[in-house]
């Protein structure tokens, strides 16, 4: 199986940064995220990591163009939340809402970082064509995706330093979910 793991945002626009402005959250899941294609591989799967510079810009759309060049079974975009309260909190997965395959994939993901950052789960976030989050990157993969919003790691230094003390373990129970995952 291929799975393309997109890393939010871009080099340009950065995102969200980290409750210690150590990370914006392109710069973290670039960091981190060959720790989860390690785990795939090892699992024997593909796991090419892409970011929306790959397809030529810096939008939700890009990132979707580069997923569909992987030619992937799956898609997940790495990103993480922020609030304007410091008690907001959780862990959260988007998917297209007329995706069963996306949404049976957002809740193994779903789960195993809830299990493993042990924050409340804010649960399966459906997305359609009247959301305003992300539309344009799942109307335009070609196959089923997700976007993971682990923590509240811009806004919440609890769960920034969960989401950074656990990575590790993070990447090792998300590559388990997706294995069990069946295109």
């Amino acid at each position: 199986m291929k799975i393309a793991l997109s890393i939010g945002h871009s080099p340009k626009d950065g995102g969200a940064e980290t409750y210690d402005k150590k990370y914006s959250e392109y710069s973290f899941w670039k960091h981190h995220l060959p720790l989860l294609q390690e785990e795939l591989q090892q699992m024997g799967h593909q796991a090419p990591i892409v970011n929306r510079f790959d397809a030529g810009g810096t939008t939700p759309g890009h990132a979707a163009a580069a997923c569909n060049s992987t030619g992937a079974d799956l898609a997940i975009e790495f990103h993480f939340n922020s609030a304007d309260s410091p008690a907001a909190t959780g862990t959260e997965t988007l998917y297209w809402e007329s995706s069963p395959k996306g949404k049976l994939a957002a809740a193994l993901v779903n789960d195993a970082m809830v299990k493993v950052l042990e924050l409340k789960n804010r649960g399966l976030k459906p997305v359609n064509r009247h959301s305003a989050r992300a539309v344009s990157y799942f109307a335009k993969t070609r196959m089923p995706a997700v976007l993971v919003e682990p923590a509240f790691a811009a806004s919440n230094p609890q769960d920034n330093e969960r989401l950074q003390n656990r990575v590790r373990e993070f990447c090792v129970e998300v590559a388990r979910a997706i294995n069990e995952w069946k295109p």
